[in-house]
């Protein structure tokens, strides 16, 4: 009987594709959200904001985030599976008083 041929055309097994990298390839992109409502606090901003932003780590429960001269304290963060070239991140904030 003569050899089997392989399905494959060079008998090497496929390569695995990389996993995405995350966008822009240079860090995680997370969605930030304030929400002014929340807010007790006199001196906070009294507008939402939303913005995108790129760091080497997702923020965690707890840090500072500094945009437009207010700092911002992470308080919750939705992960999500990043599938595509897209935020892979929520991260809801509260306004930081430094006092």
């Amino acid at each position: 009987m003569p050899p089997r041929k392989s399905s494959q055309k060079s008998g090497k097994p496929p390569t695995p594709l990389p996993p995405p990298a995350p966008f822009g390839g240079k860090g995680h992109q997370v969605q930030v959200f304030y929400l002014a409502a929340r807010s007790q606090n006199p001196n906070a901003p009294t507008k939402d904001a939303l913005w995108f932003a790129t760091y080497p780590i997702i923020p965690r429960v707890g840090d500072c985030l500094f945009r437009e001269g207010v700092y911002y304290q992470v308080e919750r963060v939705f992960l999500y599976e990043n599938l595509t070239a897209s935020w892979c991140a929520d991260i809801e904030v509260s306004f930081y008083s430094r006092r």
